[in-house]
């Protein structure tokens, strides 16, 4: 696979020596794109999502997380302090894709402890796409949607000087240090961008006053990109992106983590010339290895001490860009083959006993190929449809005898195949100057995951049930409507989404009474099941008002509903959520209150252990300087975060664990141009 990949890299390097610089971003309706790099505090805010988002960063030591977590259509299941899991409109996981720079990568831990978003820093991504359902299936077969963590590039705006950023921050709660530095060099055709992150957070505090225990983490992460231009119009690129965290307790769950390891490479070419038909383009080959080792040795009365490591391999190809046909009409596509290999293991040690080792995830391996195209015509200046499609091919197979062995006691070892097809219809309509109109059709497909396939006896923490995985499961098949209206007037901006979901083959946990549990205390086992449908439905709103030229106001809503084919509630449904932040942003200087409300979740799934969740209301505030030190900008910030101390958590988090109490933060950014 490996010296495949290369030998369509290089072939494609050849062709290609009188291409161009490429563009940052892909951009179509359903995108929503997060700006992180180059946030001057007196930068216009041109996007909804950039008004939405930019907030988070005047924190400048918030995490990915943190910052997602504010979108309308995404949702963060919480273990622990580390470790939050994305969630697109209630779909997670195998759902939706994860990628960084358009790259595949996958978790090494069976219990979803590390997500694709721990891997990476702000200070290294220029930017985040969200996409939906409707498009985000192009960059791979997804029902749920994409979230895409765009690396940030070396810039040749000062040729021959080090640029860069010191930022260094506190927090009071969990007694936390972050500390950053990225550095910039360009000389004549090289530019040459680094960055490195440390984050160490103590057990934090909840509101009650107590410590919550195993909260803790540690991390490093480091990055570097090489830039090279070929000519005026193209250019290739190296990427390379370390991170490491160890020590990392999840309050959630029976065990923690050790230590979780990620390193990713790639090397792209880029193109851009707005004289060609195909006006940008990419073309990369990546390779990535992440390491994830679970254990118990901190946990108080442990009656048998376990290990867990887990480990996934993952090496791919693309090839994706814009062109246009003609002024009205223009293509989005993209060709891509991965392969990933995933393997984990347990070994339990009791007192005189010898070890006992099974493997979690037996040795299996998924190849895909697959390609897509949009097509856009803008029929006139009022309306605008696109059509766009998907195909992979998918094999999944076990590649061990041990692990043929061990799945071969519940289910069939024979390779599994699938084609997996996906389209969507949207049109865009002004109905004036003020008021447009956005309507989608989709129909979207997935595969079962090595989880929902081989998983070995897998303990979840929220229901206590041990998980077997079933290797004759059925790929879901979603149709999903969109409808949306946005309402512009001046600087302002109202929008509000309306979404629903039927998916067939819909994968979940059904208790198999003939199986006894592993672990010990489990309320039983559950296989990985096809149920023959589930309905998904909710609304989102998001306004942006500026109040007066120094007063901003934006406010998010967002309600989802989501049940089984017997009419009974889904597990992990977020409840009705707002989020509203107030500025005051006159020239320099910054300040704002910011309010989260969070009804009561009582739509509950008993099957799945769920109780229900009392509503919430926190008070945020930040403030924040920018001026000038010896020719270079330097910014201060400072914040209490849930003011009046509120004991909460939320429906989304695992064993009711409560969130952070009142945390006071203190941060100091230093940008040099010499």
């Amino acid at each position: 696979m490996k010296s495949f990949l290369f030998s369509c890299f290089s072939i494609l390097l050849v062709i290609s020596v009188n291409a161009q610089e490429p563009i940052n971003t892909i951009e179509n309706d359903s995108s929503k794109i997060i700006l992180l790099q180059n946030v001057d505090v007196k930068a216009t805010i041109k996007t909804p999502t950039q008004q939405l988002i930019n907030f988070c960063k005047y924190n400048n030591i918030a995490t990915v997380e943190e910052i997602l977590a504010r979108l309308p259509e995404v949702s963060m299941i919480h273990r622990g302090a580390y470790g939050i899991e994305p969630t697109i409109r209630y779909f997670n996981a195998g759902q939706i894709n994860m990628q960084i720079d358009g790259m595949k990568i996958h978790g090494a831990c069976t219990d979803k402890m590390d997500p694709a978003t721990i891997y990476i820093e702000p200070i290294n991504l220029e930017n985040v796409q969200v996409q939906n359902a409707n498009q985000g299936f192009l960059n791979g077969s997804s029902i749920g949607g994409t979230i895409n963590m765009k690396l940030a590039d070396a810039n040749y705006l000062y040729n021959n000087k080090i640029t860069g950023a010191i930022n260094s921050g506190y927090q009071t709660s969990a007694k936390s240090f972050y500390e950053s530095l990225r550095l910039n060099y360009a000389l004549q055709n090289w530019a040459i961008a680094a960055s490195g992150t440390y984050r160490k957070n103590h057990n934090y505090k909840s509101g009650s006053g107590k410590e919550v225990l195993f909260s803790q983490y540690e991390k490093t992460n480091f990055s570097i990109t090489t830039s090279y231009k070929i000519n005026q119009k193209s250019k290739i690129k190296l990427d390379i992106l370390a991170d490491d965290g160890w020590n990392i307790g999840y309050a959630a769950l029976p065990m923690d983590v050790g230590k979780a390891t990620a390193k990713i490479i790639s090397l792209s070419l880029l193109s851009n010339n707005n004289l060609k038909r195909i006006y940008n383009w990419q073309a990369k080959i990546y390779t990535n290895k992440v390491i994830h080792f679970m254990d118990d040795t901190k946990r108080p009365n442990i009656p048998i001490h376990m290990d867990m490591p887990g480990v996934s391999k993952t090496s791919g190809i693309f090839i994706e860009g814009n062109g246009k046909i003609n002024k009205k009409q223009k293509i989005t596509f993209r060709v891509d083959a991965a392969s990933t290999f995933l393997q984990a293991s347990m070994t339990m040690y009791q007192t005189g006993q010898p070890p006992m080792y099974m493997l979690t995830w037996p040795d299996n391996k998924k190849n895909q190929i697959g390609a897509s195209l949009s097509w856009a015509l803008q029929v006139d200046s009022t309306l605008k449809v696109s059509i766009a499609s998907r195909a992979d091919f998918v094999k999944a197979n076990l590649v061990t005898n041990d692990a043929k062995n061990h799945v071969s006691i519940f289910g069939d070892t024979t390779i599994q195949k699938d084609f997996l097809k996906n389209a969507s219809v949207s049109i865009s309509k002004k109905i004036f100057n003020k008021l447009q109109l956005n309507t989608a059709l989709s129909y979207s497909e997935r595969t079962p995951t090595a989880t929902e396939m081989y998983g070995f006896y897998l303990f979840n923490a929220s229901d206590g049930y041990d998980y077997i995985g079933k290797t004759n499961l059925l790929s879901e098949k979603s149709l999903q409507f969109d409808l949306s209206t946005l309402y512009k007037w001046k600087q302002n901006k109202i929008q509000i989404n309306y979404y629903f979901s039927k998916v067939n083959n819909f994968i979940v946990g059904k208790i198999n009474s003939l199986f006894s549990s592993m672990t010990i205390g489990a309320n039983g086992v559950k296989n990985f099941s096809n149920i023959s449908f589930a309905k998904i439905w909710g609304l989102e709103a998001t306004s942006f008002v500026n109040l007066s030229p120094k007063f901003i106001t934006v406010s998010t809503f967002r309600y989802t509903n989501a049940k089984d084919n017997n009419n009974m509630h889904l597990p992990f449904v977020s409840p009705l959520k707002n989020t509203t932040t107030l500025r005051y942003q006159p020239n320099h200087f910054f300040a704002q209150l910011e309010t989260e409300i969070a009804a009561s979740q009582n739509t509950i799934s008993k099957n799945y252990g769920e109780d229900a969740t009392a509503s919430y209301f926190l008070l945020h505030s930040r403030i924040g300087y920018n001026t000038k030190l010896y020719k270079n900008n330097i910014e201060l910030q400072a914040g209490v975060e849930n003011i009046f101390n509120k004991n909460y958590h939320d429906h989304l988090d695992w064993g009711n664990i409560p969130r952070m109490g009142r945390n006071i933060y203190l941060q100091l950014k230093f940008y040099f141009n010499n």
